[in-house]
C-alpha cells in the first residue's frame, strides 16, 4: 500500500506568473494536483508548462492524446522542448469565471540518478466560452539523469489567476 503525504499546497491570493515547488522531500514518486485558471485574454484552453531544476534547454519530450467535444481525437509528439507541455489546461477569462481546470501530474522516481525523469498527466476542461470540452492525457520525459530539486509550473501565456490551487504530494512505498 502506498503512503501519500502532502508536501505543500499553494492557494493564490493574487495572480502569479508561475508556481515553483522547491522542497520536494525524499519520496519514491511525486504528484501535483491542481485546479487552475489563467488571466489570458484569448480562447478557453491554455496549457501549463513544467520545468525541472530550472532547466529550459531543449531536453524535454512529450506525447499527448487529446479528445475534443467527444468527436475529434488527435495525438501529438513533441521533442527538443524547453519545457514539458504536461496538459494542465487552464480556463481563460472568456470561460465562466468560476471554471478552474483540474489536472493531475505524476512524476516517477524523481530522485533516481540512473535514468531520465518521466511523468504522465491527465487533465480536462468541461466547457470553454464556446461550449467546447477537452480531455488530455500526456506522457513526458526530461532527458537528464539529475535528481529533481525543483518543479516550476507556468501557464502558456499570461499568469495564473487568483484562486488557482496546486498541491504537491509525496508517495512512499509501504
Amino acid at each position: 500500500m502506498a503512503i501519500i503525504e502532502t508536501i505543500e499546497t499553494v492557494y493564490l491570493e493574487a495572480d502569479a506568473a508561475n508556481i515553483t515547488f522547491s522542497s520536494l522531500g525524499s519520496y519514491k514518486d511525486l504528484q501535483v494536483v491542481m485546479s487552475a485558471h489563467s488571466t489570458h485574454s484569448g480562447s478557453g484552453y491554455h496549457d501549463i508548462y513544467i520545468e525541472f531544476n530550472g532547466s529550459s534547454g531543449s531536453d524535454y519530450a512529450s506525447h499527448a492524446f487529446y479528445v475534443y467535444n467527444d468527436t475529434s481525437v488527435s495525438l501529438n509528439k513533441y521533442t527538443g522542448l524547453s519545457s514539458i507541455n504536461a496538459g494542465g489546461l487552464t480556463a481563460g477569462p472568456l470561460s465562466d469565471a468560476s471554471l478552474y481546470a483540474p489536472t493531475t501530474v505524476n512524476i516517477y522516481d524523481y530522485l533516481s540518478t540512473n535514468k531520465n525523469t518521466a511523468l504522465n498527466s491527465m487533465t480536462g476542461i468541461e466547457d470553454d466560452y464556446q461550449g467546447n470540452s477537452k480531455v488530455q492525457f500526456a506522457g513526458a520525459v526530461w532527458n537528464s539523469t539529475a535528481a529533481l530539486t525543483s518543479i516550476k509550473l507556468t501557464p502558456s501565456s499570461a499568469s495564473f489567476l487568483r484562486g488557482t490551487t496546486m498541491s504537491l504530494y509525496g508517495i512512499k512505498s509501504s
